[in-house]
């Protein structure tokens, strides 16, 4: 197939630019020929899929709904004329949408739309939902959390919604993980044990919930530090409540690392924690859980398809308190016949439900199917 992939940026530190990266390339790796199209200005700070190619546009995004795709489309077009594709993959129908489906319509080919969650704090969301999104003639999401409430949302859509999983690509086999350098550079002894939450500092991530939980358990005397891995907009906020709260050398924001030392840091943990208001799917965790890590996660979003709950970690609520959280931390602390199990059972789960592989697979299945029913109608 001949895709055509309408994109902003790759943003491999992120959980929807990390998936939009490997899903391109596994489809490009399948002998489809991958062209994508995306602003100039993100020209330096695009990690490009490999095996696809990329043409440059002009376009720039204005403080109004759809504006990136209205400045985008005399060279969306252009660039869609020139190579012909089968097939359009509009990667956010959020900044793209009105000016993708008149492409779309223009050359005559079908249009999937890429919807990772339901996002209130888009500007002019509910429009796009309403009057774009029923237009496409397949919405793909990354869980049946997000396939759910997309339903729910939008029942014009219902018949053309469907999830397929994100994945992981273990780098555990390839990384020494007994190597504790990465403690060394943080100061923090061998001997002390280590909790560690990752992602975009954001509301959503409920990273303030984690600190209570952490003022908790250091007043309860026990020992450990947490890591949060990551930037993000509250940074100012999160350092000045931790110094407030008396948990500098507690808790630590050591900001984007190495997928090496991310590794290292994963597999040297207790538990991954996640008490994240919602998740369209969990990538962090399941990158967690791929290194042998168990998880403690939040039961919101999709995060309870990720985790089994009392197998590979705990789901448990954010509203009933701390003290769940911390009997949790310390089952996976002081019990290591179950530590080691649960570690176990995430490495497996992760494995045999959630490879880039696997994903890539599925994403052009459904490609292919969404062509032959276009042209057969």
């Amino acid at each position: 197939m001949r895709i055509l992939a309408i994109q902003t940026a790759f943003s491999v530190t992120s959980g929807g630019g990390r998936a939009d990266y490997e899903i391109l390339s596994e489809l490009a790796c399948r002998d489809n020929i991958v062209e994508i199209v995306m602003p100039r200005a993100n020209r330096m700070i695009a990690t490009v899929p490999p095996g696809t190619q990329v043409h440059w546009i002009s376009a720039r995004g204005m403080k109004i709904p759809q504006s990136l795709g209205i400045t985008a489309f005399p060279s969306l077009l252009r660039a869609a004329l020139r190579f012909r594709p089968q097939i359009i993959r509009d990667h956010s129908p959020y900044s793209y949408g009105l000016m993708s489906l008149w492409i779309s319509r223009l050359l005559r080919v079908p249009i999937v739309g890429m919807i990772y969650h339901i996002d209130d704090s888009i500007r002019g969301a509910r429009w796009v939902e309403k009057n774009l999104l029923p237009r496409y003639d397949q919405i793909l999401t990354i869980s049946f959390h997000s396939m759910s409430n997309l339903k729910q949302s939008i029942p014009e859509i219902s018949d053309r919604v469907d999830y397929i999983y994100c994945g992981v690509r273990s780098k555990s086999a390839l990384v020494d993980t007994q190597d504790n350098s990465w403690r060394k550079k943080l100061g923090i002894s061998d001997d002390v044990p280590v909790f560690i939450s990752s992602g975009v500092l954001a509301p959503r991530k409920n990273y303030n919930f984690l600190l209570d939980v952490m003022d908790k358990w250091f007043k309860m005397g026990r020992d450990g530090v947490l890591i949060i891995t990551g930037e993000g907009e509250l940074r100012n906020e999160l350092e000045r409540k931790i110094h407030e709260m008396g948990l500098v050398e507690k808790v630590r924001l050591v900001g984007y690392q190495s997928e090496t030392d991310l590794v290292r840091m994963f597999a040297g943990s207790i538990a991954f924690l996640s008490p994240s208001k919602m998740e369209g799917f969990g990538l962090a965790v399941a990158e967690a859980m791929a290194c042998g890590t168990p998880a403690i996660v939040s039961n919101k979003g999709a995060l309870p398809e990720v985790v089994t709950h009392r197998k590979t970690g705990f789901v448990l609520p954010i509203n009933q308190g701390l003290d769940p959280w911390i009997s949790a931390m310390i089952s996976l602390s002081e019990d290591s016949a179950l530590y080691k199990s649960y570690g176990e059972a995430a490495e497996s789960r992760i494995k045999d439900m959630f490879t880039w592989e696997r994903a890539g697979t599925q994403t052009e299945a459904v490609y292919q199917q969404v062509v032959d029913q276009y042209h057969h109608r």
